[in-house]
């Protein structure tokens, strides 16, 4: 854990894509404050809070990723998406690795 894993930082996931735009749409985005070392599932829980229940099982079939599309696994922790975890907000934000994509997994996703 590094020395601004408890800080807070704003992160954005935006929806890459869909398979009903009627439900889910795509490039929605919803925004969270979190601390850095929050782990990815803790995120993915907070992110699929924004839906109803009777879609809860299409918005399972999403995973997280980063803007360059590097998948982030339940363990990660969102700093582990930093180039430098000890940048500032501000320069995470300029970077855009505050930025998430949410992308149907096709592992979790049977036709």
């Amino acid at each position: 854990m590094n020395s601004k894993s408890e800080d807070d930082i704003t992160i954005t996931i935006r929806i890459g894509n869909t398979l009903n735009n009627d439900l889910i749409k795509v490039g929605r985005s919803y925004n969270f404050t979190m601390k850095r070392g929050t782990r990815i599932s803790e995120l993915f829980n907070e992110f699929t809070k924004n839906f109803p229940e009777e879609i809860q099982s299409d918005v399972d079939k999403y995973s997280i990723h980063t803007k360059k599309m590097i998948k982030l696994h339940d363990a990660n922790a969102i700093e582990d998406a930093f180039s430098d975890y000890d940048d500032s907000d501000l320069d995470i934000y300029d970077k855009d690795e505050n930025m998430f994509y949410a992308v149907i997994d096709p592992s979790k996703y049977k036709g």
